[in-house]
């Protein structure tokens, strides 16, 4: 009886630390409100940096910024430098503002001061089976994740950018490109295998350099109909953006619903989500981009209530939405819609699923989602 005992208190105190263990601490999050709609930025500017009006917008409207490659570019060659001074300014505004590095964790884009070092190391370069280099779009090469020097210096450079008290993450982009099934055929099974592996053990070991304080944030969630990317990387990081929901491969009705089921899900195990969504259009598309500034904004306000309304059925905790068409400051990233500065309050009860219908109710607005007519309400209630 005794031992009985000692075994089931044992089994307690397992049981706590690794519930302990496995439980997310959101003390380093950026401060959550339903007040109004939650919205996260995630650009690069062209050309320069932000002008301080620039700069105060996006500080007054959000305290969740991603600044991409190339930011800065060509005036700063460097996106490193070009990132670090906008962080700078934006904390400056918004002390609440967390401020993340992008930097891909697979391909070597080489406006990064980082590149230059790649570039000298060409047992790092990926190489297919066939002992060819592994290039996007015939230009851009890949990083070999197998390789420990190649993960040592990628999780070093993160580190150095983060060591700046005005950046408070990374960005791991490239992931759903590493994960890809039909790399086995373009690398074989076995080095396949090891790559899988070393992109895991790259999140942790650069979780162990940068510490538990800084958020590390990943690309991403993403549902199509020949393949589904869910929060396949729960260890070690704190967030998820979804990229595509409802545009590019993942506009069916499925992979709609597989999404947002997605983000409620991994909003609930703690995790911050970033709900990328588009107004049907993108900068890829040349008759839409071809259209003034002025008809691609009545474009985007059109398309705004399905977007808006799909990501209100799943948020939880810590989501956020980014609303635009595509991933330069000049993309829509400085437009704002009365509906984000409208009383939302708290979710009063979780998502509904009947058939392809979403309905939800938040303290100060109902929501109604048509995924299979792409159609949507939001009643805002008055405000008592």
């Amino acid at each position: 009886m005794k031992l009985a005992s000692i075994h089931k208190s044992l089994f307690l105190i397992g049981l706590f630390l690794v519930q302990t263990a496995f439980s997310q601490d959101d003390k380093h999050y950026p401060k959550f409100s339903w007040d109004k709609v939650p919205v996260a930025f995630h650009f690069g500017k062209k050309g320069d940096l932000l002008t301080k009006k620039e700069a105060k917008f996006i500080a007054s409207h959000s305290n969740f910024t991603v600044l991409e490659k190339a930011h800065g570019f060509p005036k700063y060659k460097h996106s490193e430098d070009a990132i670090a001074a906008d962080a700078k300014v934006l904390k400056d505004l918004n002390p609440d503002m967390k401020v993340v590095f992008y930097w891909n964790a697979f391909l070597d884009y080489n406006m990064y001061k980082a590149h230059e070092e790649y570039q000298t190391k060409s047992e790092w370069w990926l190489k297919t089976k066939t002992g060819d280099l592994d290039l996007k779009s015939d230009r851009i090469k890949r990083y070999d994740l197998s390789n420990p020097e190649v993960r040592e210096w990628w999780s070093n450079v993160a580190k150095d950018n983060l060591n700046n008290e005005n950046i408070d993450g990374v960005f791991f982009d490239g992931l759903v490109q590493v994960t890809n099934p039909g790399n086995k055929q373009l690398w074989g099974t076995e080095k396949f295998d090891a790559i899988q592996q070393g992109l895991k053990d790259l999140i942790k070991e650069t979780r162990a350099k940068i510490g538990d304080d800084k958020l590390i944030v990943y690309n991403g969630i993403r549902s199509t109909p020949v393949r589904n990317s869910e929060n396949d990387f729960p260890d070690f990081t704190d967030a998820i953006m979804i990229e595509h929901f409802g545009y590019f491969n993942s506009k069916t009705k499925e992979s709609m619903l597989k999404d947002i089921q997605e983000m409620e899900k991994a909003g609930k195990s703690g995790k911050i989500v970033v709900f990328k969504t588009w107004p049907e259009n993108a900068w890829l598309n040349k008759k839409f981009m071809a259209k003034s500034e002025k008809e691609k904004e009545e474009i985007a306000k059109k398309h705004l209530t399905f977007a808006l309304a799909s990501f209100l059925a799943g948020a939880q905790k810590h989501s956020y939405i980014s609303y635009n068409w595509g991933y330069r400051l000049s993309m829509g990233s400085l437009l704002w819609y009365p509906e984000f500065d409208k009383p939302l309050g708290k979710p009063v009860d979780d998502m509904q699923v009947n058939g392809w219908i979403l309905t939800r109710n938040y303290e100060h607005a109902s929501i109604w989602v048509d995924l299979e007519n792409k159609k949507a309400t939001i009643d805002w209630k008055k405000e008592s």
